[in-house]
């Protein structure tokens, strides 16, 4: 994706409570293509509210509308480590470079609070998900056991992927 595209992403900001309902209704309409691994709704309003007491949601407005979401990410940061999930982006507006625009604005996040690692959790049956993340710079280094195996129709893990966010010589 060239600089000028990029430019042509709406701004990014922190969401806030009154934000909550979108990130639900985004959320579960971009995990729609779980369905065939997974039961139910990817999110609900308590666990969005759970994730923003420990996190930060960033958030990308439908252009003119301001508090309508076109896609989001959830991040947290503990200690040199940040943790990117939740990556959701409006199906009605997939595919214009709102996904990598969100986890380059969480890596720059991550670099400002001095974390020298962004990771991410990809369910291992998501293989359209896999050619992006590496393009990203993301390297899978585990495997963890899913952590809702209730909802699972199938057995799945998920693979721990990380992406160095200093130089080598840095880190």
């Amino acid at each position: 994706m060239s600089s000028s595209s990029l430019d042509a992403i709406p701004p990014i900001r922190v969401a806030s409570a009154v934000d909550v309902a979108e990130i639900v209704r985004v959320t579960n309409q971009a995990y729609v293509v779980e369905q065939f691994c997974l039961r139910g709704d990817r999110t609900d309003t308590p666990d969005v509210a759970s994730r923003m007491r420990t996190g930060r949601f960033l958030v990308i407005d439908v252009p003119g509308q301001m508090g309508t979401l076109s896609a989001l990410a959830y991040l947290s940061i503990e200690a040199d480590r940040g943790y990117l999930g939740t990556l959701s982006v409006d199906p009605a507006f997939q595919g214009q470079g709102l996904a990598k625009a969100l986890v380059l604005a969480a890596e720059e996040r991550c670099r400002q609070e001095d974390c020298r690692f962004l990771d991410i959790s990809v369910v291992n049956l998501r293989k359209d998900l896999f050619p992006f993340y590496l393009r990203l710079g993301f390297t899978p280094v585990a495997i963890l056991p899913f952590p809702r195996p209730e909802k699972a129709l199938r057995p799945l893990h998920l693979v721990q992927m990380t992406k160095a966010l200093l130089a080598p010589e840095d880190l």
